[in-house]
């Protein structure tokens, strides 16, 4: 892998809770996390796909250059006015014109025991 990240990313798990609640601090939320160390802005192109239903492919993220972003996967704002089905497994895939880094971040807020669970992204060159 390139020592500044790579151009393609693999994230299996996602699943978007319903909301519980109007507390925005202990709100369900995913975030896809990317680190752009490079001199160029990332031109990222992110696949959603689903196991009973056609995916949502070319959503266009753009992550400046020296610059860390987290795309929250609950703000259809962030995702070009996409809105991830709730209560719905879904991957996703993550293109990019220059090598990044891609992290997958989960809150899970529907219990009194509040969940942080991340991991990194599979990268595939």
């Amino acid at each position: 892998m390139n020592p500044n990240g790579a151009t393609l990313w693999f994230i299996p798990d996602g699943y978007l809770a319903s909301p519980i609640g109007t507390d925005p601090m202990y709100k369900n939320h995913e975030a896809i996390c990317v680190m752009n160390i490079t001199d160029s802005d990332a031109h990222l192109l992110i696949d959603f796909y689903f196991a009973d239903r056609e995916p949502a492919e070319g959503i266009a993220v753009t992550v400046p250059a020296k610059r860390c972003y987290h795309i929250r996967t609950d703000d259809p704002m962030q995702l070009g006015g996409y809105q991830i089905p709730f209560d719905t497994p879904y991957g996703a895939r993550v293109r990019s014109d220059v090598p990044v880094v891609v992290q997958y971040s989960r809150l899970y807020a529907t219990t009194a025991n509040i969940s942080l669970m991340t991991t990194m992204a599979h990268a595939a060159e």
